[in-house]
């Protein structure tokens, strides 16, 4: 799956329907656990990502310290050999600014032909997960695979207005080198499987307590918002029903995706999209109560990209 700055697709895809018709808050479930000896720190203020611009290749764990009062996450996206975020900002920002101007505007076919100025390459990125989406003032944790490369880093959350995150600062290059973090050995407590055919699939309760996910990838799509799906764990408070949570996500929905978040979800993190057969890792401490593992797609219930659970007091 190709995708960097997803909110272009994203807005393409909304032109076409048109057409057709201090830390944070020391909350138990924020503390990661099983901190691996390859840790970066990932720090947002305000609307910036502070972090090394520099990485080792293999398998990394980002702890995601989300400072701000937004909702955010982060995903990588490898840029084709020898491009730089340099050539990013030359071909893509322009096009993209005149279209979201043109479409806040309502003026949907010029914004369209601002689009058709996109370059070929373009399609050669891939996804390369990351931390899911987090709420204000929380920490997350995930581990995942790096190759060497040059990355793309971003929140696409959106402003009110539905500006990208990304456009206000939170975008960074990342230089991962050929130099190999030591290889870490993964004892998962328990394994989440996310497919388009089967859907999110992971137990109906656990105990309480501090645990390492799996989220394994057994296949891959691209669905209406041209987007692939990943994986998400969200926190219900009491009574709080999953349609306003999953209306939130669907990123085909030029009004969705703005801050502020719907109230009573608190995000957790999780595993941005990877490439089929790929696996990505997270880690949280769960106390009890009701929860949720959600994809970022299109009517995610309707499809079964979703799986609610329960957490008990251990005895």
């Amino acid at each position: 799956m190709k995708r960097i700055f997803i909110a272009l697709g994203i807005f393409c895809l909304f032109i076409m329907v048109i057409a057709c018709k201090e830390n944070s808050k020391e909350n138990p479930e924020a503390q990661p656990s099983n901190i691996p000896l390859s840790t970066i720190e990932i720090t947002t203020n305000v609307m910036d990502f502070q972090m090394p611009d520099t990485l080792n290749s293999g398998w990394t764990t980002f702890k995601y310290i989300n400072k701000s009062d937004e909702v955010h996450f982060l995903i990588f996206e490898k840029m084709p050999d020898s491009l730089r975020f340099s050539d990013y900002k030359r071909d893509i920002f322009p096009p993209f600014l005149a279209a979201h101007d043109l479409m806040s505007e309502g003026n949907f076919e010029a914004a369209m032909q601002e689009f058709g100025k996109i370059p070929a390459w373009f399609s050669q990125v891939k996804v390369a997960g990351g931390v899911g989406m987090t709420s204000e003032r929380m920490t997350a944790q995930s581990t995942i695979y790096l190759e060497p490369g040059v990355y793309v880093m971003e929140c696409y959350v959106r402003m009110p207005d539905g500006k990208p995150h990304a456009l206000l600062g939170m975008i960074k290059e990342i230089i991962v080198t050929d130099q190999k973090n030591p290889e870490l050995d993964f004892s998962p407590d328990y394994v989440i499987s996310v497919s388009a055919m089967s859907g999110i699939q992971f137990n109906d309760s656990i105990p309480n307590g501090n645990y390492q996910f799996e989220v394994n990838f057994k296949d891959q799509k691209i669905y209406e918002s041209m987007l692939g799906h990943d994986v998400n764990l969200v926190r219900l408070e009491e009574g709080k029903e999953l349609d306003s949570l999953a209306n939130w996500l669907n990123a085909s929905d030029f009004q969705a995706l703005r801050t502020p978040a719907p109230q009573g979800y608190q995000f957790l993190g999780g595993v941005q999209d990877l490439e089929a057969n790929q696996k990505g890792y997270f880690s949280v401490e769960l106390r009890p109560g009701s929860y949720v593992l959600i994809s970022e797609i299109p009517d995610a219930l309707n499809r079964n990209m979703y799986k609610t659970f329960n957490v008990y007091t251990k005895n």
